[in-house]
């Protein structure tokens, strides 16, 4: 669950390199940055001070999602 909290509040509202949720979840975004589902990167010559998603975190965050809705035992299909 913490990798899903940091890639869920990096989708929604990035948050600083030095805030409080970073220094508590030290761990799950170094390990998110280490896997490239996070990152301070804007573009190619740019860093910004705030962890963003990145697309391959997204898609992780999506897997993420469908085993959290069937472990919930929600229906991921909007059309049954």
């Amino acid at each position: 669950m913490g990798f899903y909290v940091v890639l869920d509040k990096a989708w929604r509202k990035p948050f600083k390199l030095k805030s409080n949720f970073a220094r508590e979840a030290a761990l799950y975004v170094a390990t998110c940055c280490s896997l490239g589902f996070i990152s301070n990167q804007v573009d190619e010559e740019t860093f910004a001070d705030y962890y963003q998603i990145t697309p391959l975190g997204m898609d992780y965050k999506d897997s993420l999602d469908e085993v959290l809705n069937e472990f919930a035992g929600e229906d991921t299909d909007p059309l049954n």
